[in-house]
């Protein structure tokens, strides 16, 4: 660490320099980054058993139901099957929320009614450098986008970004296809951008999935390195013979 006191004693020109390349250093360090996501889609989340189309795999770090409010109750999807529970909250990176009738035709009661309501920005696009947060840096996750409606625009497309020039594939507006995209956290935070034809671009929910591959206990070890060891003395007794 630079001690100030004693540089400008001995150089008093030179601090108010040092003090402004440390100020840009700790800048440069502590501003949110934006990790490539690889994008596709995904499952479907419309219809009769739309809900199943919510992806399980992995951890489950959290499930959010954008509805431009952050005191309605938590909603619970089929919880006698993959039972999620999807706070609800009123996002800062849009300025407005709208709540329909439709719900994709889903039968879940608690589907239907995060499907009836979505958050959105009107006439413009979306870059919300830190709209995930409290990622750790070096894991891998998924992220899961439900964004569709069926009262209008159904000529209309949306995708997503990173920030980083890696898009998703436009997805039409009424045909509740899920975006589904996976990346490598390299900070805490996570770019993310809202793409739509007619800039006004729309977000019912999603879910950040933790998806990092086991790392195995000391015993799984142990056993695995006995199991080899058995086997070489096997190939050598054979050879042996």
């Amino acid at each position: 660490m630079i001690n100030f006191s004693k540089t400008a004693e001995k150089f008093p020109m030179a601090a108010p320099r040092l003090l402004a390349i440390s100020v840009i250093t700790f800048c440069s360090i502590s501003s949110a980054s934006a990790a490539s996501i690889s994008w596709s889609t995904g499952p479907n989340f419309g219809g009769p058993n739309g809900h199943l189309g919510i992806l399980t795999n992995g951890s489950l770090v959290e499930a959010i139901n954008l509805a431009g409010s952050s005191t309605a109750s938590p909603i619970t999807v089929d919880p006698a099957g993959i039972n999620i529970t999807f706070s609800t909250v009123n996002s800062p990176f849009f300025n407005a929320n709208w709540s329909s009738a439709t719900g994709g035709g889903n039968t879940d009661p608690g589907w239907s009614a995060i499907l009836n309501t979505f958050e959105w920005q009107t006439g413009a696009n979306v870059t919300a450098t830190d709209f995930l947060d409290g990622l750790i840096a070096g894991h891998q996750y998924q992220v899961q986008f439900f964004a569709a409606r069926t009262d209008c625009c159904g000529t209309r497309t949306h995708w997503f970004g990173d920030g980083e020039g890696n898009l998703s594939t436009p997805i039409n507006g009424n045909t509740y296809t899920s975006i589904l995209g996976t990346f490598t956290a390299d900070d805490v935070d996570q770019t993310i951008q809202f793409f739509d034809s007619s800039t006004n671009p729309i977000l019912n929910a999603y879910v950040l999935r933790d998806i990092t591959p086991a790392v195995p206990e000391p015993t799984t070890w142990a056993m695995m390195l006995a199991g080899l060891g058995l086997l070489g003395f096997s190939v050598r007794r054979s050879k042996a013979a």
